[in-house]
């Protein structure tokens, strides 16, 4: 089961109202001809106008498709992505392409979404590793693919990554332990390690590498405000970026122009709330979380995900907290309640385990 709240201008999320807030839950009532049973299916990606779905015979889309809202409808595969491939076919896609990657020969096909009959096919610009006893390939089995904008990145089980179109193989030697997750913004890439270690790189004009400037960088970098501290997850969201630590403690740093970064100022210094103040953070901050009673929650975030210009977290207590842009009720909330939340607030209460995503302009809980 699915909730989700935020935008559904273009019907991507199988409801009535355009605009979804607070969370509701996903049935598909709206729709006449659903070719996939929205309570058993896998969301692999949320987008700004459609979303990819992923059950056990194809790939499914929700929303805008080839200039046509709301659609409901299976993908036409490429041919060589035959059934016994299929089980192994990773998806991913973003508002200008859809794309097909076949986990264990590290092939991808690319689907124009302005003109379903260009289908590029691709193979992954690989550097040879048997040299390096370090990085001995083990297999490909590619674990997590990641796209936005342009960007493009994926991760495999032994912790090789490839990124751009062909994608090419990063070197990784040098780093503290095995790569073990990534994330990518719409200008900047991260990386974690096995060891805890967080790198950086891309565009960091809206400071959102972590790094305390505004330089651009080509090369992963290690964090190194964070080097002292074991992180186990990582999100990034369009222009900011997060950190969670062992301990449940959460660091943000970026752009923080709605306030997604969730930094709770003093509410005594009425200047200090008008937007224009809530700057941007160059090193990674820890976030505290206050409640509506201005009492410091002293709970654990097991949690979170980023959007555009919006963010959400899970406490140990199964409630989500949002904070933020909420043009499109993102935020859980009432979008003519709140146009922007500065810090974080709690905004739904779950009553079963939920893993937690966020689209550009939407939140999203799957029960487990």
């Amino acid at each position: 089961m699915y909730l989700a709240t935020g935008s559904n201008l273009f019907g991507q999320w199988l409801l009535l109202e355009p605009i979804i807030s607070p969370f509701q839950r996903v049935t598909g009532f709206n729709a006449k001809e659903i070719p996939f049973d929205i309570t058993s299916v896998d969301l692999v990606k949320v987008n700004w106008s459609y979303n990819i779905f992923k059950t056990d015979k194809t790939i499914c889309i929700s929303g805008a498709w080839y200039g046509k809202e709301n659609q409901y409808i299976s993908v036409l595969l490429p041919k060589e992505c035959d059934d016994s491939k299929f089980k192994n076919l990773i998806v991913t896609g973003n508002d200008y392409k859809l794309i097909l990657i076949d986990g264990t020969s590290l092939t991808l096909w690319v689907i124009d979404l302005e003109n379903e009959s260009d289908v590029k096919k691709l193979k992954f610009n690989e550097t040879p590793l048997e040299s390096s006893p370090k990085k001995a390939r083990k297999g490909y089995n590619i674990k997590k693919v990641l796209t936005t904008n342009d960007q493009f990145i994926c991760l495999t089980e032994d912790g090789l990554v490839y990124c751009g179109f062909p994608p090419s193989l990063l070197d990784t030697s040098h780093y503290m332990g095995v790569v073990c997750d990534i994330q990518c913004g719409y200008e900047h890439f991260m990386l974690l390690t096995d060891t805890g270690r967080v790198y950086t790189w891309g565009n960091g004009r809206r400071l959102q590498l972590g790094h305390g400037d505004l330089e651009n960088l080509d090369l992963p970098t290690e964090v190194e405000a964070l080097a002292g501290i074991k992180i186990v997850k990582i999100s990034a969201g369009g222009w900011h970026s997060l950190a969670l630590s062992e301990y449940g403690d959460l660091y943000a740093w970026g752009w923080n122009d709605t306030g997604q970064l969730g930094i709770k100022h003093d509410v005594k210094e009425k200047k200090s709330l008008q937007p224009e103040n809530f700057k941007n953070y160059a090193l990674p901050i820890v976030i505290d979380i206050y409640d509506d009673k201005n009492q410091q929650v002293n709970l654990n975030v097991t949690n979170m995900a980023c959007g555009s210009r919006h963010t959400a977290l899970l406490l140990e207590d199964n409630t989500v907290w949002t904070t933020g842009n909420n043009k499109y009720g993102q935020l859980g909330f009432p979008t003519d309640i709140y146009e922007n939340l500065y810090h974080f607030k709690k905004s739904y209460q779950c009553d079963c385990n939920v893993d937690l995503m966020c689209g550009p302009w939407t939140t999203v809980l799957k029960c487990k």
